[in-house]
């Protein structure tokens, strides 16, 4: 399991002074930029092939708040893909030192071919890296379907 390290600042805070939201997503965005270069996924790549990351829906659970100086750490689980390369979810976790469960945050993300800015598959190498690291107990091998959250789809007018 990808793992990054972190301390709560004084820029993270909200008017309740504990850890505000926004920041939660800072963190759990920059673990999996880290987490996307372990896999040799990174900008220069990205700018190479013409193709970056592209989410499709984030979802976080706070369990318990995080203060200024906490120091805390970001995982990084695989909890599905498909097996074509083209779609995947993840689970990230917040765990302060003593190995309590802060926060949750459920996503589902592609690659997207940024000239053509429709989904393509994730580089083979790279998923072939992807395939090979540890799996959440959920885990699933993914369609189109598993995609979308039930009843959250486009309602156009």
């Amino acid at each position: 399991m990808f793992k990054k390290d972190y301390e709560a600042s004084w820029t993270d805070l909200d008017p309740n002074w504990h850890v505000a939201n926004y920041a939660y997503n800072k963190y759990s965005t920059d673990a999996r930029v880290s987490f996307f270069n372990s896999l040799e996924l990174n900008k220069t790549k990205f700018d190479k092939l013409n193709i970056g990351p592209v989410l499709f829906y984030e979802h976080m659970h706070y369990y318990k708040e995080i203060k200024i100086g906490v120091k805390f750490s970001v995982t990084v689980e695989i909890d599905g893909y498909s097996e074509d390369g083209k779609f995947f979810k993840l689970f990230q976790n917040f765990y302060n030192q003593k190995g309590e469960h802060l926060a949750h945050l459920d996503l589902a993300f592609g690659i997207m071919d940024t000239v053509k800015r429709k989904l393509t598959l994730m580089p083979e190498d790279s998923f072939n890296l992807f395939k090979g690291l540890s799996r959440s107990k959920s885990f699933q091998i993914l369609s189109k379907e598993n995609m979308r959250i039930e009843g959250k789809s486009p309602l156009n007018i």
